[in-house]
């Protein structure tokens, strides 16, 4: 068809990952990169010059952009703080929306934007790419029709080294707020926020509506001198009768590995990790289910462009991305204070010119709070802290209190 104009924000950071999204769904023929909106030209003259040479139009600035038209859709690979401010400026101005995940950082702001969603009619879906994976959509098939049913315990765990660089990449890396807005960025709402949102996505008993959390407990530590949090465990009851328990770091060392996704059914047991889903059914089948081509990536660009040319229903709605930015709210209402871990319990090492922290013994620790069902507190560890259990009830704004 090569009908849906894309206008994309930025060119550095995220915005590489869009821009090769954006060649993607050109060489399929679904659309075309028509603009893109550049606020540091001195760092992309190679690029520029390949974008003049295609005829993309390039903007100084977003008003620019939103002022000339000629897009349908404009997306959004930018700091957390300015997701629901840009999304809202953007909609209200006429124009769809692919915002990056995590939406955000509080729940009022995810509200307002469904407000503004539904005001303008326009079409806003998130980058929770995992969700248009093969493995994650195949396995939701086999909840929904009882092959698997539903998702008794949900473990997750994962270790993700991140060095100095990564938090001094951009002024936000690491806060819990950002020029008056909530970012609490951390591995649970940012790098790893994807796996998180799978749960609510894959438990809940609807076909394209989240599951919430109803109750979460949450340990929230820290390594790093930021200001919230790079180590977590937390488990978390919904409201559809699973009970998650989710236990992730920055700051273990002995490489990277996960995230690994476990999940017990009523009729089998699921092993996931990205790529690849593992069954075994109740009654002895097995299955293996892989990615194949499903090119998870550019998932929610074509979802947009079938949206808009056909009406398909969106994946990554703003309802799923404010499932996964309840349980982080309600993860920082169960522990308002984020913990220090003691710095004996830290060595510093160095690869490749980086510095990272390693916390003794986390790695381990990470496999048996998942794997156990158990908070760090309630493994005896020294330095942990335990918290009070939150009821998600009613709940309407970040933080409860004010």
């Amino acid at each position: 068809s090569g009908g849906v104009k894309f206008g994309v924000v930025g060119l550095g950071g995220y915005a590489r990952s869009h821009l090769e999204s954006a060649a993607e769904i050109e060489s399929d023929g679904a659309g075309t990169l028509n603009a893109v909106v550049c606020i540091d030209p001195e760092n992309h003259t190679d690029k520029l010059a390949e974008f003049r040479q295609k005829g993309v139009r390039i903007f100084d600035d977003l008003d620019q952009l939103i002022e000339a038209g000629g897009v349908d859709v404009i997306t959004l690979p930018i700091g957390i703080h300015d997701h629901v401010r840009l999304s809202t400026k953007c909609m209200k101005a006429g124009y769809h929306v692919l915002v990056e995940k995590p939406l955000c950082g509080a729940v009022q702001d995810a509200n307002d934007l469904i407000d503004v969603r539904d005001r303008t009619g326009k079409t806003i879906l998130i980058g929770y790419q995992h969700l248009y994976s093969q493995t994650i959509q195949e396995l939701k098939a086999r909840v929904m029709d009882g092959r698997l049913g539903k998702i008794r315990i949900a473990r997750l765990k994962a270790s993700w080294p991140r060095s100095d660089s990564y938090y001094s990449r951009n002024p936000w890396a690491g806060t819990r707020m950002r020029d008056g807005i909530w970012t609490l960025d951390s591995p649970i709402n940012n790098a790893l926020a994807h796996y998180l949102t799978n749960i609510f996505f894959l438990a809940s008993s609807s076909a394209y509506e989240p599951c919430h959390a109803s109750t979460v407990q949450a340990e929230l530590y820290r390594a790093w001198n930021i200001e919230n949090l790079d180590t977590a465990c937390l488990r978390v009851q919904t409201d559809t009768d699973t009970t998650a328990l989710i236990a992730m770091s920055h700051a273990a060392g002995g490489g990277q590995w996960g995230p690994i996704m476990d999940l017990e059914c009523e009729n089998g047991t699921v092993s996931w990790m990205t790529g690849l889903a593992d069954i075994s059914y109740s009654n002895g089948e097995s299955e293996l289910i892989d990615d194949g081509e499903s090119r998870m990536r550019t998932g929610p660009w074509r979802n947009v462009v079938r949206a808009l040319e056909d009406g398909e229903p969106i994946v990554s709605t703003l309802e799923v991305g404010r499932a996964q930015t309840l349980c982080i709210n309600g993860a920082h209402e169960s522990c308002p204070d984020v913990h220090d871990i003691p710095q004996d319990e830290i060595d510093t090492v160095t690869h490749s010119g980086s510095k990272y922290l390693v916390v003794k013994g986390l790695q381990e620790l990470l496999h048996t709070s998942a794997d156990e069902n158990k908070l760090f507190s309630e493994l005896g560890v020294s330095w942990a802290k335990s918290s009070k259990l939150f009821d998600m009830a009613g709940y309407r704004k970040f933080p409860a209190g004010d």
